[in-house]
This record gives structure tokens, C-alpha cells and sequence, in this order.
């Protein structure tokens, strides 16, 4: 990542916290997840056309370097397709930075739409699946069988924010790359930096992702997925 690209990040990261996407207190995450003492809403980059706009060129950037390299990091890709329903409004905004075609997986029936997938694919297209944010990877994972039972492969994934909590191993054992943007521990690093955290907030926080770093490690390989 270069010096621009890293000032970005914090730029996004202190666009955010000043959108009030960012919440301490006792979180249940993913529906297992339960006390973490930070929350993050990435939806709220909406209430800012600037800052969304940001996301969705840092996103376009990193894939483009992950492509451009010899040995590159992200495959081919048709179309872009968004995870319900913070990733559907980032890869909104990507297909429009990257004028790539976006297709919305909707795996529940949502008023009078069918359970199925909008916009235009044929058998065999390649998607890049994109979220707004990542825990264990439930949700990637979730919608990219949905994909697969499309006749729609997934290689790649690529979120906004990752809070670092095993995704990436889980997502590699079925075979999908994971690239993200902005980590939660660098985050909140910043927020400290910059004094716009309580000290006893950020110390929490540091509590918690150690703890989970240590129970992430005792598992079995198989337990991680």
C-alpha cells in the first residue's frame, strides 16, 4: 500500500467515526460473536456521497493492483455481486467506479421478489463478491453457494472493513480469496492516535482481539472454517 493509499484509508476511517459508525459498548456479532466491545456500521456511508465514492475507489484500486502483479492476486472477473444488504449498496458504488455489471443474490424472498438473482449473468460468468464488512465469513461463504447454485463461480471476495477474526483462513479452505481494505485493529490504532476514543474503550478493545487472537490459535485446523 502506498503513503496515498494508506491516508485514504484514514481519511474513510475518520469519515466513519464522524458518521457515527462507530459504537463501543457489549456486541453480539454475526449471531456468534458475543461480547465484542466495538460495533461498525458501514451502511451510514451512504449519508455521505464523498466518503462512499472513496470506498468504492479504494476497493477498484486494490483489485487493479492485485491483477496488475505477476503473480496475480485476484482472477478474472464478469460482474460484480453484492452480499445483502451492506455489501449490495459498496458494490453499487464499484460497479460504478470500475464499469463492471452488478448482480444482486437475493437469497430470501424480499416483498414481491422471488428468492433468485437480479440483473443479467449467464452459466459460468466469474463474480466478485463484495461486502461492507467481514467477522468469521459466514455471510461471503452463505452467498457464494448461493452463486454456485447459479452456475456463478466466486474466486474472489473483497470487503471494506475486516475486523481480523479467522475470515481469512475460513474463506481460503473453500477456496475463496479474500482482499481487504480497511483492518478494524488499524482502526482503532488511528481513533486512539487521534484521541477521539476513551482510553478504556481502545484498552477493550485490544482485551478482546487478543483474547480472540489466542482462542483463533488453540482451534484445530478443521475447527476454522
Amino acid at each position: 500500500m502506498n503513503r496515498s493509499q494508506a491516508l485514504d484509508n484514514l481519511w474513510l476511517a475518520r469519515a466513519l467515526y464522524d458518521l457515527g459508525a462507530v459504537s463501543f459498548g457489549d456486541f453480539t456479532l454475526g449471531g456468534t460473536t458475543t461480547n465484542s466491545p466495538v460495533f461498525i456500521n458501514p451502511k451510514l456511508l451512504i449519508s455521505n456521497p464523498m466518503a462512499l465514492r472513496v470506498a468504492a475507489k479504494l476497493m477498484h484500486q486494490e483489485v487493479t493492483l492485485a491483477q496488475s502483479l505477476r503473480r496475480a492476486r485476484v482472477h478474472p472477473y464478469d460482474v460484480v455481486a453484492g452480499v445483502p444488504v451492506g455489501g449490495l449498496l459498496l458494490a453499487t458504488a464499484f460497479s460504478l467506479e470500475s464499469s463492471v455489471p452488478l448482480i444482486y443474490p437475493r437469497l430470501k424472498p424480499e416483498g414481491t421478489g422471488p428468492r433468485g438473482i437480479e440483473g443479467r449473468y449467464r452459466p459460468g460468468m466469474r463474480a466478485l463478491l463484495i461486502d461492507d464488512l467481514i467477522t468469521g465469513g459466514r455471510s461471503i461463504l452463505e452467498t457464494a453457494t448461493f452463486l454456485e447454485e447459479h452456475d456463478i463461480v466466486v474466486h474472489d471476495a473483497l470487503v471494506l472493513i475486516d475486523r481480523d477474526m479467522g475470515a481469512h483462513a475460513r474463506l481460503k479452505a473453500q477456496g475463496i480469496n479474500l482482499i481487504s481494505i480497511i483492518k478494524l485493529d488499524v482502526m482503532m490504532k488511528f481513533y486512539s492516535s487521534a484521541g477521539l476514543i476513551d482510553p478504556d474503550d481502545y484498552q477493550r478493545y485490544l482485551t478482546f482481539a487478543k483474547q480472540n487472537a489466542l482462542s483463533r490459535s488453540a482451534l484445530p485446523e478443521a475447527e476454522t472454517k
